[in-house]
């Protein structure tokens, strides 16, 4: 978003009170239901069955509409402007600091109960706080680190570390990249590389291990940061990788570790959790990922939940709070995550799920996260242009770009979006 639609944004909310629903009296009297847009994923099946539950509970009718990342972002630019803003978003994370700013967001610190607050696990909290604000709740935190195929490890001779405390070193990772290889495994190593949007997220471990990172968050700006050595050399890894062949740069399917078994680790979050385990069974485990030179990493960050403007205006705000404290009952989180694979929001929940515990095939994740070696992606209002850029510069170098030349060129173009706006100085 430029910066003249931001202050326009602004000024129409602020000059329309009435929105397509009708009089903010009206629909405080006679609320039936509420609008919700999702950016739609793999959970969109659950997420129906937690409305159901919800327009049970609530008693309200809830029209749920689903877009693609980009599309919903677009809609949600232009919705102030036709009147169709929605009650309620469900989003990534990192979208809504860029809503918040242009005033599409409503915090909701001052709905919430200290007993909920104080039951949130503390990387939720994190990544739903902005600018002083609570402006979103999560069902649920990422888990992240490299799913493996324990039989084709054991059959290689390799070492399976159990926690992030005994990761691979580097060393020790390009021995197990090579005896792969070796050992008849045609691509050692799956990234999503067929979907380079998703490494913006899934390559953090191996970027902060390397000490790099995506935005210098002293001057709001990538300079000094996306371009820097230490990630250069990060993105230098994943050339050779490629060029090495432990990773297929041409790869276009997404089942080259759980069906295709042509590779034995992915690096990939818990929502593949259904397919690796319903493929491989016993076989699909987790270890964390490697210590590349400046520790052991994790990255976290999720869906969440916002409350927008609309809602206040609509006079439902505190039948959206309702149905967003009721998406963090434990019935509702557990439909989600035991679907997903990811980390309950709550600690009461978390304790609840065998997985999750000592011994439990998740318990790494929760062991990550508890540990503090969580990264999360910068939260800036610049989110989605960092994101597109970074899209096309993981497809650029897994296809054989030069990194140096190619981070430069991006943190260059995106730090121009972000002093147009002026988002180095919020």
């Amino acid at each position: 978003m430029k910066k003249i639609s931001v202050f326009l944004l602004i000024a129409l909310i602020a000059l329309v009170p009435v929105l397509a629903n009708g009089s903010k009296e009206e629909a405080a009297a006679t609320p039936s239901s509420i609008k919700v847009w999702v950016s739609s994923g793999s959970e969109d099946g659950v997420y129906k069955q937690v409305f159901d539950n919800l327009e049970k509970s609530v008693g309200i009718t809830i029209v749920d509409e689903y877009y693609p990342k980009d599309e919903l972002d677009s809609k949600l630019q232009v919705a102030p402007l036709v009147g169709d803003t929605p009650d309620l978003v469900i989003a990534d994370y990192l979208m809504i600091p860029a809503y918040y700013e242009a005033g599409l967001i409503n915090p909701v610190e001052s709905y919430m109960s200290d007993e909920l607050k104080n039951d949130l696990i503390p990387s939720v909290v994190v990544e739903t706080s902005y600018a002083g604000h609570t402006v979103s709740m999560a069902q649920f935190d990422a888990g992240m680190g490299l799913w493996a195929n324990k039989s084709m490890l054991e059959d290689a001779g390799i070492r399976i570390p159990e926690s992030y405390a005994d990761a691979w070193t580097k060393e020790e990772f390009e021995d197990a990249l090579r005896k792969l290889k070796e050992n008849g495994v045609e691509y050692p190593l799956y990234i999503r590389q067929n979907k380079p949007a998703s490494l913006y997220f899934q390559y953090m471990p191996f970027l902060a291990s390397f000490g790099g990172e995506y935005l210098d968050e002293d001057t709001m700006l990538t300079d000094g940061a996306l371009n820097s050595e230490a990630t250069i050399e990060a993105f230098d890894y994943l050339s050779w990788m490629v060029e090495e062949g432990y990773i297929n740069g041409k790869c276009d399917y997404e089942n080259g570790f759980y069906e295709r078994k042509e590779s034995a680790l992915a690096l990939l979050g818990h929502w593949k959790y259904t397919d690796h385990v319903n493929f491989l069974g016993d076989d699909a485990i987790i270890i964390p990922c490697p210590d590349l030179g400046n520790g052991v990493f994790t990255c976290s960050g999720s869906t969440v939940w916002a409350m927008t403007t609309a809602a206040v205006e609509n006079g439902v705000d505190d039948i959206v709070y309702q149905i967003m404290e009721g998406a963090l009952s434990p019935e509702n989180i557990l439909i989600v995550t035991n679907f997903n694979g990811a980390i309950p929001s709550r600690k009461s929940v978390m304790d609840q799920v065998p997985e999750l515990q000592e011994g439990g095939r998740l318990y790494l994740y929760r062991e990550q996260l508890e540990a503090g070696i969580s990264v999360l992606r910068p939260l800036t209002p610049a989110h989605m242009t960092i994101y597109n850029t970074m899209q096309s510069v993981y497809a650029d170098i897994i296809g054989g770009a030069d990194a140096a030349e190619t981070l430069q060129k991006a943190s260059k173009s995106i730090d121009e979006v972000i002093v147009e706006n002026g988002w180095n100085s919020i």
